[in-house]
């Protein structure tokens, strides 16, 4: 196997930030691979596939996450989740009321897009260029850029791609996404780093390849976050990059303003559905975008690349106690499977709960100021718990997969 220095990502999202406590490492453990062949080593992190272990005499490795036995994936994911969560000492969602909002256009009533983004890579203006100071300034229309090494306009363009057709998918869906329909609002801020370490030392936390903070109300990325890779003297983009974790947290930037009003989980499952849409040369394809959304919830995700690995057969908690988790219950040891929870539960109140009212109207209630108590019962409408769980066992049983209530 490859020796290479530990990486600090999780497969699909950054988890939350640490609020400055340290998080407890695991604890060594026997490892084994489809070969049968063990070892002993801590799991350090995984991203794209890929597994960081060090051994007890202090090397690390790579291995891929096919490579290792079951037992050792399951704990993988396992693990990854509860490392990135120990630390949580404050709320990570609080609603950010929008400068310039006007809310002259609102968008409820629009059929949900086949396809949506832009058609070719946005233009890129540099601001600054401020070498002393390590600061590169560059806007697209909708988002500033700060990064803290000298990247080619023409490479933030391809870059910024990503982040314009984000904005767009959400200006079009017809859930009244406020900020990208306020023209007079700023543009988003989004701070680069050139290493890992970094971002750490800015705020990053250690198990992430990306962060939203509402504390400031920016996105912080490191370029290999990006698909950024130096080569030579200079940076290139990987177009086979996996770009999940930017979908994800962009959608907390741009619903940013309502917080976790309706839950924690529709704030994560939300941000997994539309990271799970593929994306494609500027598109993000919402007929492809089931398939996708079952394969990471259910699997390991498209080529074993992430995923919630909840199976075809499993026990979801009951609705009443999942749907008003706090962010500490959901970010726990079992994190996740929680993070699949709501990117299902997501998946059927936006798709599979009739016309989608439902979730519309908790999108309302939410954005009017509504206590989460409010926003649950318009999105519940007249069902009670019990027959809600019966529903969504229904619809998903259509697809294949098994889920009980406990």
């Amino acid at each position: 196997m490859k020796m290479l220095p530990p990486r600090f990502l999780l497969t699909a999202s950054a988890l939350l930030f640490a609020s400055g406590m340290a998080v407890a490492e695991p604890s060594a453990r026997t490892w084994s691979d489809t070969a049968g062949h063990t070892f002993e080593g801590t799991f350090l992190s995984t991203s794209s596939g890929k597994v960081s272990i060090r051994r007890t005499d202090g090397v690390v490795f790579e291995v891929d996450l096919t490579r290792l036995s079951k037992a050792d994936a399951d704990y993988v994911h396992t693990t990854a989740a509860a490392t990135a969560v120990q630390a949580v000492t404050e709320t990570r969602f609080t609603g950010t009321m929008l400068d310039g909002y006007d809310g002259s256009s609102p968008n409820f009533s629009a059929p949900w897009p086949k396809e949506a983004g832009i058609d070719k890579e946005p233009e890129i203006t540099t601001v600054e260029e401020n070498p002393g100071e390590k600061r590169f300034v560059y806007e697209s229309p909708h988002f500033h850029f700060q990064s803290n090494v000298l990247l080619r306009p023409s490479l933030v363009s391809k870059v910024a791609m990503m982040f314009e057709a984000t904005f767009q998918v959400h200006h079009d869906i017809p859930l009244n996404n406020r900020r990208t329909r306020s023209p007079k609002a700023g543009k988003l801020k989004a701070f680069l780093y050139e290493t890992m370490a970094e971002y750490h030392a800015a705020g990053g936390p250690a198990s992430s390849a990306g962060v939203y903070m509402s504390q400031g109300d920016k996105f912080l990325v490191p370029l290999e976050g990006l698909g950024v890779k130096k080569v030579g003297s200079g940076y290139m983009f990987d177009y086979n990059g996996d770009f999940h974790t930017v979908y994800h947290e962009l959608t907390h930037q741009l619903w940013a303003d309502i917080g976790d009003s309706a839950g924690i989980w529709i704030v994560e499952g939300f941000a997994e559905f539309m990271a799970c849409a593929p994306y494609s040369n500027g598109k993000f394809s919402f007929i492809k975008q089931p398939a996708a959304l079952m394969e990471y919830a259910t699997g390991y995700g498209k080529k074993d690349k992430g995923g919630r690995a909840l199976g075809k057969d499993f026990t979801m908690p009951h609705l009443e106690q999942l749907l008003n988790w706090t962010q500490a219950k959901f970010y726990s040891a079992n994190g996740n499977a929680n993070y699949g929870y709501g990117t299902l539960l997501a998946y059927y109140f936006v798709l599979l709960d009739g016309d989608g009212s439902h979730f519309k109207d908790c999108i309302k209630a939410s954005q009017q100021g509504k206590s989460r108590e409010e926003a649950l019962k318009v999105l519940m409408g007249d069902r009670s718990y019990d027959t809600l769980e019966k529903d969504i066992a229904a619809a998903f049983q259509k697809k294949g997969v098994r889920i009980a209530f406990k």
